[in-house]
């Protein structure tokens, strides 16, 4: 009987403690909810024009002035930077390298919201700007000097400096061991079906060696937002034998040759549209959308962050797929095809792709990484702003003042995708591997990366 009065007595005990703590809780609730209301209606009041306005000159910095992989890579720190000085004024969303769980924005309203952040946006992109691109020191430096002199000098606004200073410095330091991307002589396949080094990179010349390959090793690297480079690899390609390679062959031959007749000028002008870097098509569209959907600037840097994510890893998860399964291009296939074992692919050895495209880019073919890029970036945008259907317009930098309209970011990576089987470059398994892969990586960005605080 002692024992149940005990028993009943410490019950008691507990449930009266619980009963407070729940009520003290309930007391604080109102204090912690006011808080939040009143950083999410200051955030609101501060608009996306300075994060935009450095981003774009970014894109003026870098857009196809350099091989692919180093732009991606180049965009997510800079657009990371950003994001994290933002969200050490107030913090919103998570950070990627300058943690915010410490942060005090006691002090910041509506009233000098702009001072600080505008400070922090402007040192934060300019001070990864310089580091990671040292042609821009110039331009950067003007702007940065423009920026700064038309908020007045103020405790937040020296602040705000710090805050950029600091978060450009710890994407930095995060990434500084990153190995190199760089062209590197390649072991050239003998056998059907694996990559050999196609003109003008078989032959060396100032820029790259004898037979190169670009990037061989990039599967090496740490991705910025999925956990492993292969967590998202494709499924293995089909063998030469099958007939879906015979189908896939014959179609690329037919309509991406050079002198192929049966190409419209519709299909190759969609495929010389789409030669610009994946990445910075990708940052011109979340630009757009940041504009037409009145994103804030958290918002804003928080999509460009993640869409940069989503573009470096996923020509890094296509990367790692390319040089472990280490398939012929088609302009090596086709000029091989009378010796690969299948009796549906006719060879010809005077195939060249669409020679007003370019050279066939000196990787192998599977899976195709602006597909899985298109892939990432259309399925970041439809999660971010939860629908598919959008309707925008980009241009071209390879056929200036040239446009294409679209309804859905899905018809933007369908016609990317595409794109790359008009002028000869890839299979259309390639293509269709990619896309699926980038849409799953895509998923896994999104859900675990920079995500809003509770």
């Amino acid at each position: 009987m002692k024992t149940n009065l005990k028993l009943i007595g410490s019950a008691l005990a507990l449930c009266l403690a619980l009963i407070a703590c729940e009520k003290n809780d309930r007391d604080l609730m109102p204090e912690f909810d006011a808080l939040k209301n009143a950083n999410n209606g200051m955030i609101k009041s501060y608009d996306n024009s300075v994060v935009l306005k450095w981003n774009e000159a970014l894109s003026q910095a870098i857009d196809n002035k350099m091989p692919p992989a180093s732009e991606a890579r180049i965009y997510a720190m800079v657009t990371l930077a950003v994001h994290d000085a933002l969200n050490n004024v107030v913090p919103k969303y998570e950070t990627y390298a300058l943690d915010n769980s410490g942060v005090d924005a006691k002090g910041i309203s509506k009233k000098n919201i702009q001072s600080i952040s505008h400070a922090a946006v402007a040192q934060a992109a300019h001070d990864a700007m310089v580091a990671l691109v040292p042609a821009s020191a110039a331009n950067a430096g003007s702007l940065l000097t423009a920026s700064l002199a038309e908020i007045k000098e103020s405790e937040l606004k020296a602040r705000g400096i710090q805050i950029g200073k600091a978060a450009a410095l710890a994407v930095l330091t995060d990434r500084q061991n990153d190995p190199p991307l760089r062209f590197q002589t390649y072991q050239q396949g003998t056998e059907p079906g694996e990559y050999r080094s196609t003109a003008p990179y078989d032959v060396a010349s100032p820029v790259w060696p004898v037979n190169s390959a670009y990037a061989p090793d990039m599967g090496a690297f740490r991705p910025f937002g999925i956990e492993t480079s292969h967590q998202f690899r494709a499924i293995p390609p089909y063998s030469l034998d099958s007939p879906e390679y015979a189908d896939d062959y014959n179609e690329v031959k037919n309509l991406g040759g050079n002198t192929s007749t049966e190409r419209t000028q519709e299909q190759a002008d969609l495929g010389i549209f789409f030669l610009s870097n994946v990445s910075n098509i990708m940052n011109n569209v979340a630009r757009i959308l940041a504009v037409q959907e009145g994103l804030d600037g958290w918002e804003t840097a928080r999509l460009l962050a993640l869409t940069h994510i989503a573009q470096f890893d996923a020509h890094l998860s296509s990367f790692e797929g390319k040089y472990l399964y280490n398939r012929w291009r088609p302009v090596t296939a086709i000029r091989l095809g009378g010796n690969d074992g299948n009796d549906d692919t006719a060879g010809d050895p005077l195939w060249t792709n669409l020679q007003a495209a370019r050279a066939t880019p000196p990787t192998p073919t599977y899976p195709s990484t602006h597909a899985e890029m298109g892939g990432a970036g259309a399925e970041l945008f439809k999660l971010f702003f939860k629908k598919d259907i959008n309707q925008f317009t980009i241009g071209s930098i390879y056929l200036p003042g040239a446009e294409r309209s679209f309804t859905s970011f899905s018809q933007l990576t369908s016609e990317i995708s595409l794109s790359r089987i008009f002028i000869g470059y890839h299979f259309r398994n390639d293509v269709v591997q990619g896309d699926k892969m980038g849409r799953e990586l895509a998923k896994y960005v999104f859900a675990n990366n920079l995500r809003k605080l509770k």
